[in-house]
């Protein structure tokens, strides 16, 4: 074994890992068997005339990796090896590799189903210097943080919320988290205690039924109408407990009244049941004040309040809010030791000074003017490109409206045409729990992603892919 090895003293490889190798390679090759003795570190380092250390390094290595043992502390012992060798591996993998090709994604120029900020809809200039701001306080960032969310924070949100929403909540019923997500699993983890099923708008947020599922909720569809969730269906279900977005619900659009809105609440006090409330792309109201909040309704505490920065600032800053009324809170702070506070306290603290110097508010307005402007665009190109090929369901708040295409294609038929023009959409029906009852395919189409001067281009792109000319 010692004649074959070499070591090349002018490698750049490290001399004990030229050893290493020799070894290893000898034994996953049967070259030196199970119980076999290596030579010992001193007599090793004397034949090749390199340091002990060098030989220690290479035994150390090979004992780590389970190659050798030294169970007698004399001697280091072959292990038994079996299987392949990790190069052997590696070419394998490589060769199955080389013979699968690539799945070539088509190229997308416009995204329709994506509710993402426009690239210039965020000062991120401006933001650095807030996340610079707190790392002067560096005491700050040295433990976990706050498990309900930075004070600082939570006293900005119930301010904003007053005043912008209606709702009255003090900073000690603010939970912050890590995106709507991370705020759903505590809920569930909470209501599960008092419930067995949920009830969701139909069509509605499915993230938000599968995370409930995943909780062993039983989901109860309630179906949609134009004035909101159907209260008749809902009071049938049996169930207590309701998840909403009465200000602007996703994906039809439409808003609650608020006769529908107090029926909810004497509902939820008849039952003793829960609304979740999902004040989802409230802001964004282009006409007249915006929809109070049903949570600025309640003062039985029926109703808890969840909302989300992820439109107005970029969704990878990922900072979330729950309002928990007292009833609930209680049952928090029963289990808050099972909870971890997922939300950066950097960017919690940077976000909290952001708002207290006025920042989200301006950026509100900005936002709001430069998705106004789009919406009027992405109208007047609907009616001037496609015409009375599509129906579609005018808007006066959010991000996206639905088109009902005239067309014999089937609604995937019509994403996929779409795609393969360099434009992707979404489906109405993909938000139902059961199949969906739309005499037309109908398709999201989110405008807030692209940019103003192309939104004609791209819906030129849909007229081609759908409705190409002869």
């Amino acid at each position: 074994m010692l004649e074959l090895l070499m070591l090349n003293l002018m490698s750049k490889e490290p001399l004990y890992i030229q050893l290493y190798k020799h070894f290893k390679t000898a034994i996953e090759q049967n070259r030196i068997t199970k119980g076999e003795k290596l030579p010992s570190i001193r007599g090793l380092a004397k034949n090749l005339a390199v340091s002990k250390i060098t030989v220690e390094k290479a035994y150390q290595q090979l004992l780590s990796e389970g190659y050798i043992s030294n169970s007698d502390r004399s001697r280091y012992t072959v292990n038994k090896f079996e299987g392949i060798d990790y190069e052997t591996a590696v070419a394998v993998v490589a060769t199955n590799y080389q013979h699968s090709p690539p799945v070539e994604e088509p190229k997308i120029l416009y995204d329709f189903a994506s509710g993402e900020m426009d690239s210039n809809g965020f000062d991120f200039s401006l933001w650095k210097r807030y996340i610079s701001k707190v790392f002067l306080n560096k005491e700050r960032l040295l433990g976990y943080g706050h498990i309900r969310g930075e004070e600082e924070l939570r006293t900005q949100i119930a301010k904003y919320i007053q005043k912008s929403r209606g709702v009255y909540a003090h900073p000690d019923q603010i939970i912050i988290g890590a995106g709507v997500q991370n705020l759903l699993n505590i809920l569930c983890s909470i209501l599960k205690l008092e419930h067995k099923s949920i009830a969701f708008e139909e069509p509605g947020f499915k993230n938000g039924r599968r995370i409930f599922t995943d909780h062993a909720f039983t989901i109860v569809p309630i179906r949609m109408k134009q004035d909101g969730i159907t209260i008749e269906e809902l009071v049938s279900s049996g169930t207590k407990l309701v998840y909403l977005s009465p200000s602007h619900q996703f994906p039809t659009g439409y808003i609650m009244p608020i006769g529908k809105r107090t029926r909810l609440l004497r509902w939820a006090q008849t039952v003793d049941g829960t609304i979740i409330e999902d004040d989802y792309d409230s802001e964004f109201r282009y006409f007249g004040l915006p929809i109070p909040a049903l949570k600025g309704l309640d003062n039985t505490g029926k109703v808890v309040y969840l909302g989300s920065f992820s439109k107005i600032i970029p969704p990878s800053i990922r900072i979330s809010y729950l309002v928990l009324p007292e009833r609930l809170l209680a049952l928090y702070h029963q289990n808050s030791s099972l909870y971890n506070q997922a939300a950066s306290t950097i960017e919690q603290l940077a976000l909290a000074k952001f708002m207290e110097d006025g920042h989200l508010e301006r950026q509100i307005r900005r936002l709001r003017k430069m998705y106004y402007e789009k919406n009027v665009l992405l109208f007047e190109a609907i009616r001037n490109i496609l015409g009375d090929h599509v129906e579609v369901t005018d808007t006066e708040s959010g991000l996206h409206t639905i088109l009902s295409v005239k067309s014999d294609l089937s609604a995937r038929e019509l994403v996929e045409k779409a795609l393969a023009y360099g434009c992707r959409v979404a489906l109405v029906q993909d938000y139902y729990l059961e199949l969906s009852q739309e005499k037309l395919p109908q398709i999201i189409l989110y405008f807030s992603k692209i940019p103003a001067n192309e939104i004609a281009a791209a819906i030129e792109r849909l007229r081609q892919a759908w409705f190409p000319v002869n």
